[in-house]
């Protein structure tokens, strides 16, 4: 059994976020920026930043704004993957990119890795969402091997 790491539904969503915004965007992550993007609080946001400190998967610096961890932006990577592999599930389904990204931003935290990998192997591994963003591997994901 996986040694899961217990991020709450609400956490989850921060570490996408500030994923998105560092490593993708390279943009520097301050707490003003994510109060603004999810709509809460600064008073909520330096809750949350505490909590993910408190579980190595951020560094918040006062006035100088949030930076992953290597723990946290592995934790984000396995967050954004199950999301983008939901996106190309609904966007089969649903034939909207931006229904599918909603839809599958209300389960991504409630899919199992055993579901997702397995979603993942039915549509042939694929390497990029609809929109267009990296959908990171899963070592216990394997292709299967030609001839073999």
């Amino acid at each position: 059994m996986d040694a899961e790491l217990s991020v709450t539904e609400n956490e989850a969503k921060y570490l996408k976020l500030i994923y998105r915004k560092q490593c993708e965007e390279s943009i520097k992550v301050k707490t003003t920026a994510v109060a603004k993007f999810l709509r809460v609080r600064p008073a909520t946001v330096t809750e949350v930043i505490q909590n993910l400190s408190e579980k190595n998967l951020l560094r918040h610096r006062r006035y100088h704004g949030v930076e992953l961890t290597k723990k946290g932006i592995a934790e984000a990577r396995k967050l954004l993957r199950t999301h983008r592999i939901l996106e190309i599930l609904f966007t089969d389904i649903l034939d909207n990119a931006q229904r599918a990204c909603n839809e599958a931003s209300k389960l991504d935290c409630h899919a199992s890795r055993d579901l997702i990998n397995a979603i993942c192997r039915a549509y042939g591994h694929p390497e990029i969402c609809p929109c267009e963003k990296t959908i990171f591997s899963d070592p216990k994901c394997k292709k299967k091997q030609m001839g073999g």
